[in-house]
């Protein structure tokens, strides 16, 4: 004879399922990653007074990116950057070395090293950058930077790659994928990854120097139309936005993702 107590509970448990209404599954996550480049070293004829730092900070203020990428910035303008984006942002910088002096690059007007940053709105585990053994004869010498989020894990890096196509492409192919996958400390196939910059590439199937030929097997690329573009894997893409920016000679680049 069945336990009544056991029949009773699969009674109740029935009835409940009955009269409960279906509970929608959890939707994901929302990702969001911005893709700047400020002209702000002051060397460069689109450099305007520092006042494309003010106009990053509105945009982010506007789009509440995860992920913020910065290049061609001071290593002075990323704790206000750092802020706009939130109050356990970090960020991880990537110094520009200088092939004249041997030291790091400078902004002018004493406002520290040049370079390229990446802004973590959940704050940074682990950080780390480089520079590349493909170099062209230029004074500057190319870098990158990853940082490992501190809370879900996934690993975001920036870069700013050389003006020379064939350089740019060996440059991008180094950190696609073996330098962005060094700062998974799992391993994990599922680890999440954006890769953000300027990287002096263009989409033009056909051509030696396209922008897709340094995307890996597993990861998929989305550019602003020009030289930006943001690389991912273990991301599902929702949409990208352009936002014109008049302090500076490139647009403001998102990518939306679902995490």
């Amino acid at each position: 004879m069945a336990s009544p107590r056991r029949t009773t509970g699969l009674l109740l448990a029935a009835s409940l399922l009955c009269a409960s209404p279906a509970v929608p599954a959890a939707a994901a996550a929302t990702f969001t990653v911005l893709q700047l480049n400020l002209c702000n070293s002051g060397v460069a004829g689109c450099y305007q007074n520092g006042l494309a730092v003010d106009e990053a900070v509105t945009v982010i203020g506007r789009r509440l990116p995860d992920v913020v990428s910065v290049n061609e910035v001071c290593l002075s303008d990323l704790p206000r950057l750092t802020a706009a984006v939130g109050a356990t942002a970090e960020y991880g910088f990537a110094h520009v070395g200088n092939r004249s002096t041997g030291g790091d690059y400078q902004c002018t007007a004493g406002r520290g090293a040049y370079g390229s940053g990446v802004i973590v709105k959940e704050g940074i585990r682990t950080t780390d950058h480089g520079t590349y053994t493909a170099q062209d004869g230029g004074n500057e010498i190319r870098a990158w930077a990853c940082a490992l989020g501190e809370v879900r894990g996934f690993t975001a890096c920036t870069t700013h790659l050389s003006t020379t196509g064939t350089t740019a492409l060996a440059q991008c192919r180094e950190l696609l994928p073996a330098i962005a996958l060094a700062h998974d400390p799992t391993g994990s196939p599922t680890t999440r990854h954006v890769v953000a910059g300027d990287l002096n590439l263009r989409y033009s199937p056909g051509s030696a120097t396209n922008a897709q030929n340094c995307v890996p097997s597993g990861w998929f690329r989305k550019g602003d139309g020009d030289v930006q573009h943001v690389t991912a894997r273990t991301l599902t893409f929702v949409s990208t936005q352009t936002y014109p920016m008049y302090r500076t000679d490139h647009p403001a680049f998102v990518v939306n993702y679902a995490f």
